[in-house]
């Protein structure tokens, strides 16, 4: 009896209402056909308990969160590069990298970022090469 009342107390949550349920329903539509049943049935599925308020939030954020959904379930590959952006230390994106001084099997010296792993051959670089130093074109 309580679960019908809702967290608020006030009577009114409990089943989602029919327009709310239709906008979740319609909102799986767009999704891949394999992940469709899913998706609409976990929609669903959080609008119960929800004041119709709460449903009318809930499902405006669906509608507009569906086309990410879709393109993050139909192409997982082209997310994996901005996660892999996301790792990478805040240090690093800012190009403030700490370096580390590496021999390589050639016997020359090379050196690479302790955060990222950027190598970057200092040793090739001429006197026009460097930050503020050398003659320009």
């Amino acid at each position: 009896m309580t679960a019908l009342l809702g967290s608020r107390g006030t009577g009114q949550a409990g089943r989602p209402t029919w327009w709310a349920s239709l906008v979740v329903r319609s909102a799986a539509l767009p999704l891949p056909s394999e992940h469709r049943w899913r998706y609409r049935q976990e929609f669903l599925a959080e609008l119960y308990g929800m004041t119709p308020a709460e449903q009318r939030h809930h499902a405006s954020g669906v509608l507009s969160r569906v086309v990410a959904l879709r393109v993050a379930l139909s192409e997982p590959d082209r997310l994996m590069n901005k996660e892999a952006t996301m790792t990478t230390p805040w240090r690093c994106r800012l190009r403030l990298h700490r370096w580390q001084r590496l021999h390589n099997p050639q016997g020359g010296w090379y050196r690479e970022c302790t955060g990222c792993g950027k190598q970057d051959d200092f040793m090739r670089r001429g006197p026009g090469d460097t930050f503020g130093g050398g003659q320009g074109p």
